[in-house]
């Protein structure tokens, strides 16, 4: 790789100057650190060069599927690479999926995603970049819902594209296979998915395309279609997927090992401390802005032992929080989980109930927001994960907060508390 680039390198002299030249090649440097791959780089390396020359900036692009209300580390991977760009000088570009969620990526289960209504979509999408903007430049993105073009597309439009390739490539989409090899429903406007995907890069007129690895066959569709139509092809950047908390899968929400955008400072912290020693790198790498030099000297220092795992898992950890709560917040988390976890004590901001409300244990912590559902309650239960502090495991889903309660502090868990009053 590093020949072709240096051969471009050289080919591109010959068309600028050497400020231009060694600029392109200093973006190029910065923005493949921490990438699985560049289709095609040297593509890359040409774009920035006549981005420079013609003090036009790249336009960057990102889609979502609005089909959640919230997400976690792992979905903020790729715009942490668009707002690298975008400090460079580039406009990033965030594509609502709002007929893409509609179909849903698909995936190797053996049906098809629920179609969500419009409302939905766009509460979603909300509350989706509110999260996105913690990471990229509001100033320097583009926010483009699909529906700006799809909703004057006409059935001869469809039809066109649907041209444009053919039944063989779809059913080349490693996903596709699986299923078809396991029996599972394929429908047919599933293979519209990646379609779709790629004539949005001819309506917003990408020049590079983000996504995870995972997305590669989708994101090279938008080369095609936009070649289709005389345009200059995308580049596809690709970004690993994050090992979730668990160390051995994808981080996912549906498999409960993740960190999400909206956790609380604590709960960060606490989940990071809970990875394995391995993932450290992996998520110095990915979910900070750590600089290369400095990446290669803390993995050689937990290689060759002189740093030490637990206090280099603390400052990873402590990066993380004070990135989205701030400098302040990271420090005082760092604290108050040395705290926690060396001396036994319970955290300052511990939530508080008061005994004179008696209710069930199960609707308390739902109700406070301690747990998500009533059912992840009763799993903590069944694991004798909820107890109290010096004291007995609560296992009793009928177990009632009263009077009897009242002084005694509940832990939830590795990192949750609630006080009884």
């Amino acid at each position: 790789m590093q020949d072709s680039i240096q051969q471009t390198l050289d080919e591109l002299r010959k068309k600028y100057d050497d400020k231009v030249v060694g600029e392109a090649h200093r973006q190029f440097e910065h923005v493949r650190f921490g990438v699985s791959e560049i289709t095609p780089d040297t593509e890359l390396l040409q774009m920035l060069a006549h981005s420079i020359h013609n003090k036009k900036p790249l336009r960057v692009k990102c889609g979502i599927d609005p089909t959640g209300s919230d997400i976690h580390l792992g979905h903020l991977v790729p715009f942490r690479k668009m707002r690298q760009f975008q400090d460079l000088g580039h406009i990033g570009v965030v594509i609502i999926g709002d007929y893409t969620a509609s179909i849903g990526d698909p995936t190797g289960l053996n049906e098809a995603r629920q179609a969500l209504d419009p409302e939905t979509i766009k509460l979603n999408a909300q509350t989706y970049m509110q999260q996105v903007y913690t990471v990229v430049d509001r100033d320097r993105t583009e926010v483009c819902f699909q529906s700006e073009w799809f909703n004057d597309v006409t059935l001869r439009d469809v039809i066109q594209w649907a041209g444009q390739t053919t039944v063989a490539r779809l059913l080349s989409h490693d996903t596709f296979m699986k299923r078809i090899e396991s029996g599972n429903t394929l429908s047919l406007h599933e293979l519209f998915y990646p379609i779709l995907q790629g004539i949005d890069s001819v309506y917003i007129k990408a020049d590079v395309e983000l996504g995870g690895s995972d997305q590669k066959f989708n994101v090279l569709m938008g080369r095609d279609y936009q070649r289709h139509r005389n345009m200059r092809p995308q580049v596809a950047v690709l970004l690993p997927i994050v090992t979730g908390t668990c160390g051995t899968k994808k981080m996912s929400k549906s498999l409960g090992n993740y960190i999400a955008i909206n956790d609380q400072p604590f709960d960060k912290f606490g989940k990071i401390m809970s990875i394995p020693d391995r993932l450290m790198g992996e998520y110095f790498q990915y979910l900070t802005d750590i600089s290369p030099a400095e990446f290669e000297q803390i993995t050689a220092g937990l290689e060759k032992g002189v740093l030490h795992p637990n206090e280099t898992k603390k400052d990873l950890a402590q990066r993380i929080v004070t990135f989205f709560h701030g400098e302040e917040v990271g420090r005082e988390m760092r604290t108050q989980f040395e705290n926690v976890f060396k001396k036994g004590e319970v955290p300052e901001d511990t939530p508080t109930y008061s005994s004179a409300t008696e209710d069930s244990l199960i609707n308390v912590l739902v109700t406070l927001g301690l747990i998500d559902s009533k059912k992840e309650v009763r799993r903590l239960l069944q694991q004798n994960a909820i107890g109290f502090v010096d004291g007995d495991k609560i296992t009793d889903e009928s177990f009632v907060i009263n009077s009897s309660s009242a002084g005694k502090v509940i832990k939830i868990g590795k990192r949750k508390f609630l006080r009884i009053e």
